[in-house]
């Protein structure tokens, strides 16, 4: 009996890692809005596939992948575009994908760089949390609460992860780090009268040269 029984798990298995497989390519189609039959959503299909087969994740875990992008808005394009630098973000944080596409779409939208720049967003976020004593999910966290800010204030995403990655090393991290970054980037954009009248003499001094 209980080796019909295992027999019977393992033959269930592979089937209901397929049917979970469908079920988040349905996700993808819908979030997408393609047809199930057009080319699109065939290179959807394979490259989910593809990534199953040749690296650390599932299949499934690419197509949750892939499903977090489209959430964002990015077209089929540009999700078969980002997936391999959410993929080697993923492997950098030790993170699974689908919360790996989520925090970098989430950053992407914050600092209103279009969704052909994820690479870009995935090798800035990767070169912070690597360099410093933070988290992807950390710098993820700080990145929410500072980016609207920073992008108002004209910030650069890799001015604005290098700053979150500075206040890591000091143990300030997370939703405290992006909390005292907005502040700060806040502050400086809009400064009290004598805060203004110092950093507007700091602007106009000239500078002196140093002695040799």
């Amino acid at each position: 009996m209980m080796e019909t029984a295992a027999l019977a798990y393992v033959a269930a298995k592979p089937i209901s890692v397929g049917v979970e497989f469908e079920a988040t390519m349905s996700k993808v189609q819908a979030l997408t809005r393609l047809d199930r039959d057009s080319p699109e959503m065939a290179a959807l299909n394979t490259q989910a596939r593809e990534l199953g087969a040749k690296t650390m994740f599932s299949a499934t875990e690419a197509a949750q992948g892939q499903a977090f992008l489209a959430m964002a808005g990015f077209s089929p394009e540009h999700v078969l575009q980002s997936m391999p630098a959410m993929l080697d973000m993923a492997k950098a944080g030790d993170m699974d994908l689908a919360r790996t596409a989520d925090i970098a779409s989430n950053v992407q939208t914050a600092m209103g760089l279009d969704a052909s720049q994820m690479p870009r967003i995935a090798d800035t976020l990767t070169m912070a949390f690597t360099s410093s004593n933070v988290s992807l999910e950390m710098l993820g966290e700080t990145m929410k609460y500072m980016a609207p800010a920073a992008r108002a204030a004209g910030m650069s995403l890799e001015e604005a992860s290098a700053m979150a990655g500075l206040l890591g090393n000091a143990g300030i991290q997370a939703s405290m780090a992006g909390t005292s970054l907005r502040n700060v980037i806040t502050r400086l954009a809009a400064p009290p009268k004598a805060a203004g009248e110092a950093l507007s003499e700091l602007r106009t001094r000239p500078k002196t040269r140093r002695a040799t």
